[in-house]
């Protein structure tokens, strides 16, 4: 399904904060997760057990999902962070980190590592 992805800031889920006091375990925690409508949840067939592949044209994560009533039908949240970021776009020279169109899927595949992607950075230089 086709949905509208908007990067935020949100105090419980801050990626300077996890780098400067937490772990590797609390960045996966708190940032390798989306924030989605429960109506969209349903649409989507998720379960608690599911994760969220979410992809652009050129890349794709795997996170967490959670509902929330806030979000309006249609869009995904994600906190700035690595994650959200590799689905960043490139457009007329201006980095997008909002209203990026993305497909969304549900998966038994567990979420992306930090330094799973932190080595795909690295190879891709």
């Amino acid at each position: 399904m086709e949905f509208i992805l908007n990067s935020i800031r949100r105090i419980d889920n801050d990626q300077v904060k996890e780098h400067a006091f937490g772990t590797e375990e609390s960045l996966e925690e708190k940032l390798a997760i989306c924030f989605i409508n429960p109506k969209d949840f349903e649409k989507l067939n998720l379960v608690s057990s599911l994760h969220l592949k979410i992809s652009n044209k050129e890349k794709h994560v795997i996170v967490k999902v959670e509902k929330d009533d806030n979000i309006p039908e249609g869009m995904v949240l994600m906190p700035v962070s690595i994650w959200s970021n590799r689905l960043s776009v490139v457009q007329n020279n201006d980095l997008l980190y909002k209203n990026i169109i993305v497909n969304m899927e549900a998966t038994r595949e567990p979420i992306m590592k930090f330094k799973e992607i932190i080595q795909e950075l690295l190879v891709n230089k």
